[in-house]
């Protein structure tokens, strides 16, 4: 009542979002129609807004508005995107670019001192001495040469350069390089082994750590899975499997293992991904007192009604890169929307009957994500990240 009471002149960007917010979790429509259409242009623009608009002119018999506006939005390749496409059952608009065999730029990062000493410490698996040579480094280079400097990191196996370096522009539509599919033989048989989708168990590598293996948060969440060691001896205690003390979480083959068999654990005790991975981010206590307020509202309307902003854009992120990921390993990934399935449910892991998305590319969807001229020459230094996730925007994947 609060926000409503605010005259416009009070109000704020925040202000703005959270009338959106309480409309969504009041399942009140007409609300939410209002509050987004009293936005400033630039803040509607988003994608997030322009798909609860459009959910909200379906929700008051507007539908040929509605599907409208899900078809333009259907051609990003984000959360929003891959739901409004699912809404209108549009494929999924995604369009690859790989980086060429061979880039011109590569001898001088070759030969390049400080790119060599970089190498030379990840070599050697010294992997925070081998950051700071290349956070040195990284500034000499041209742009050209930034390129092939991540592309070779990506090609020796250093695949996170890529995530922190191609977050914007043209280099979004490098997926092969952006969503790497490292330690892929131990995904794969650890996820089966827990019995999850290891599309799923990507995603939360790449949300989690941005492949970082020895990432350490501030609340001491280490490794790929950012697992707090206290919850990993618990697992390793419980399910019979190596623990060798806290260090040992900076290993793949620990971290991976004891981090599958925590989402499986979540999984059944919440019922879908997307829950589990709510859980995961923001703790399970957090995620029952929301439920325990929300749990009738639809999924997409309930993540966007989640009040940590850092765990609705985890959750948006993590089903976003799981689209990517399953993409990557199957070609036809599992629809979004069939990963969200409603509080109450029973994990599985999509099988066969799965409803699943064909991919396409057209001329359309290129103009809409903005393609632009070779990467060699867009590429620009990044910022340098604070925190594992600030890798990459919660709907830009």
């Amino acid at each position: 009542r609060a926000l409503e009471a605010l005259p416009a002149s009070a109000q704020t960007p925040l202000t703005r979002e959270w009338r959106v917010r309480v409309a969504l979790a009041r399942d009140d429509w007409p609300a939410v129609l209002a509050a987004i259409r009293a936005m400033p242009e630039a803040q509607r623009d988003a994608n997030e807004w322009r798909y609860f608009e459009a959910r909200a002119l379906a929700a008051t018999g507007a539908m040929a508005q509605a599907d409208a506006r899900w078809r333009a939005l259907a051609r990003s390749p984000t959360y929003y995107g891959f739901l409004a496409a699912d809404q209108v059952q549009r494929p999924y608009a995604l369009c690859p670019r790989d980086p060429p065999a061979r880039i011109a730029a590569t001898a001088a990062v070759e030969a390049d001192p400080g790119m060599q000493r970089a190498f030379e410490w990840y070599a050697l698996n010294r992997l925070t001495r081998a950051r700071r040579e290349w956070d040195a480094a990284l500034p000499g280079l041209d742009r050209a040469q930034r390129y092939a400097a991540v592309v070779l990191a990506h090609r020796r196996g250093w695949v996170d350069r890529a995530i922190f370096l191609l977050n914007h522009g043209d280099y979004l539509r490098d997926y092969s390089l952006r969503f790497p599919l490292a330690e892929r033989a131990r995904v794969l048989r650890d996820a089966r082994k827990a019995g999850i989708d290891p599309a799923w168990a990507f995603a939360i590598i790449r949300t989690e750590s941005a492949w970082i293996s020895n990432a350490r948060s501030g609340a001491d969440a280490r490794g790929l899975m950012q697992l707090l060691p206290g919850t990993a001896a618990q697992l390793a205690r419980r399910d019979d499997l190596p623990w060798d003390g806290a260090a040992s979480l900076d290993d793949p083959s620990v971290n991976i293992a004891l981090g599958t068999r925590y989402l499986r654990h979540l999984a059944d005790r919440f019922g879908a991904q997307w829950l589990a991975s709510a859980a995961y981010n923001a703790g399970p206590a957090a995620l029952r007192r929301w439920l325990d307020q929300r749990a009738t509202l639809a999924p997409d309307v309930f993540v966007a009604t989640i009040p940590y902003p850092e765990t609705r854009g985890y959750v948006e992120s993590s089903l976003a890169f799981s689209v990517i990921y399953d993409w990557r390993l199957h070609q036809d990934p599992v629809r979004l929307s069939a990963r969200m399935q409603p509080f109450g449910s029973t994990y599985a892991v999509p099988g066969a009957q799965a409803l699943r998305a064909t991919v396409m590319c057209s001329v359309e969807d290129l103009a809409a994500q903005g393609d632009a001229p070779p990467p060699v020459a867009a590429s620009t230094q990044p910022a340098p990240a604070t925190s594992v996730h600030a890798a990459a925007p919660s709907d830009a994947p």
